[in-house]
Parts: C-alpha cells; structure tokens; sequence
C-alpha cells in the first residue's frame, strides 16, 4: 500500500492545536472551577472535566499523526477532528452573542479553529497526492497488517455508531431541551453545553463506522488511542464526580456509559490480535 507524508505546515497546525488542547484538557479535568477563567459561560465542576475529557481526544489524534507522518494513518484522525471543528464552530456562532470579541478564548476559538478546519480540509482533499512518497513503516503502525475485526465486533462498533451520531444530533438539534438524556439534574444542561457536546459524539460515532471499513490495522491504530484517551479520562471524571450523576431519566446513564464504551473500544482495537500479516 503507497503512502504519503503530511505537508510540512499542516503538521505545524497540528502540533500548535495539539499544545493548547493538551493545557485545555488537563487543567479543566483537575481544576474544573477554572472554567470561570477559560470559558464563556459556566459549567458545573462534572461538566467542566468531562469537557476536559472531550478535548483530550484531539491531542494523540493529532501529535501521533504529526509523529507517523503517514497519509492513511492520519486520515481517520483528521476527519474526526475535522467534524469536531466544524459542529463547533456551528455551536459558536449559534451562540455569537455569548462570546466576548475582546476576549483570546473568543479568537482562539474562532480564529484557530477557523485556521485547523482548513489545514485538515485541503490535507483530506490533497493529501493523497502532495506530500512526499513514505518510505518503511513505523513499528506502532504494524507496516501493512489486515485488520481483523471478527462480524460481532463490527456490529457492535456500528451499532454505537448509530447511537453516538443520534446522541449528537438530539443534543445539537434540541439544545437545553434534551435534558432528559443528560447525566445530571434536570436544568442543569443549557443550550450552548448541549450543542458543544454534540461534537465529540457525532466525530467518535463517524469514527466508530469508518472503523469497521478499513481494511489496514494502521488506518485504525490513532482513533484508537483517541478514543482510549477519552475512556480514560471520562472514567476519571466519573470517579471524582460520582456524586453529581443524577440523571433526570434513565436515557442519561447513556451519556454515563460512553467512555467506558470508549474504553473498551480502543482497548480492543489495539490488541495484537486485531492485526494480521
């Protein structure tokens, strides 16, 4: 299988992306009651870290795909940033008016997620003939492995697939009024929290199908570290939050159970078995 490298300021964009969300994530997954400082609006403490968790994904999709430098490993990551980006931005300027213009929160927000949706754009577009042709394999990426992925393990990725494009799209469509699927008291999701959080489900649920498509163990290697990061770090906030999961329904417990989901997810694609010379 040919492969390509990435452009050399696409990768630049990358890494400066990767930077902000790695400080991003951490400190509003340790330090919830920062948010104040970060943010446009509030957030309870368990909304602030799972925000954290969320951004996480982000930094091993986009520094591992800067480190391989390889087309069709990046690919799967890129487009799954790239749907982040672009839910996002919407959520943003649905909500203009909630963001101060003289603020850098506002401009970063905009202005450097404007600047990444592009780069990863024209690398989906272009990416397969710029570049400079690869040569060998990286050790993590099993060279041209098979992904092996056995028809129970395709239907349950495709399965939580549906399930995370549909979360997405109710939290992005119906705002504060999809309260009932969220894992805390009723009235504590808002508007702008629901659509924001829209974006890391609609991206990992599109991951989740693309997945069970690909016919390369590298092709997967990336979002699979992705979504064990989120699965990890989601877990985290479930521990320290534990108090605060009072979901006003049963459907919330859905949101609750996501990155254990996750978890299990990545873990099983990255076990050698998943892979075949």
């Amino acid at each position: 299988m040919k492969d390509r490298t990435l452009l050399n300021w696409v990768r630049i964009a990358l890494v400066v992306s990767a930077v902000m969300q790695v400080f991003f994530g951490f400190r509003l997954l340790f330090d919830p009651g920062s948010i104040t400082e970060m943010w446009p609006w509030p957030m309870t403490p368990i909304t602030a870290r799972l925000l954290g968790a969320s951004t996480l994904v982000s930094v091993p999709l986009a520094l591992l795909s800067v480190w391989f430098n390889r087309f069709s490993s990046a690919r799967l990551p890129m487009i799954m940033v790239l749907t982040y980006r672009v839910l996002q931005l919407a959520a943003g300027f649905i909500h203009f008016d909630r963001f101060d213009l003289g603020s850098p929160t506002t401009w970063n927000y905009f202005g450097g997620g404007g600047i990444i949706l592009f780069a990863l754009l024209f690398s989906l577009v272009r990416g397969p003939v710029l570049g400079d042709e690869a040569l060998g394999a990286h050790p993590f990426l099993r060279g041209d492995a098979k992904l092996k992925m056995s028809a129970t393990g395709k239907s349950i990725f495709r399965a939580v697939s549906i399930l995370f494009i549909l979360l997405g799209a109710i939290f992005f469509a119906l705002g504060a009024k999809a309260g009932w699927l969220w894992f805390e008291q009723d009235g504590n999701l808002t508007n702008l929290t629901a659509r924001l959080f829209a974006s890391p489900m609609i991206g990992l649920g599109l991951a989740a199908w693309i997945i069970t498509t690909c016919s390369y163990w590298k092709q997967v290697g990336i979002p699979a570290v992705g979504m064990s990061t989120f699965g990890v770090a989601g877990v985290i906030t479930i521990f320290l939050e534990s108090a605060s999961i009072q979901p006003p329904t049963e459907f919330g417990y859905i949101v609750v159970a996501a990155p254990i989901l996750l978890l299990g997810m990545g873990v099983y694609l990255l076990l050698p078995a998943r892979s075949s010379a």
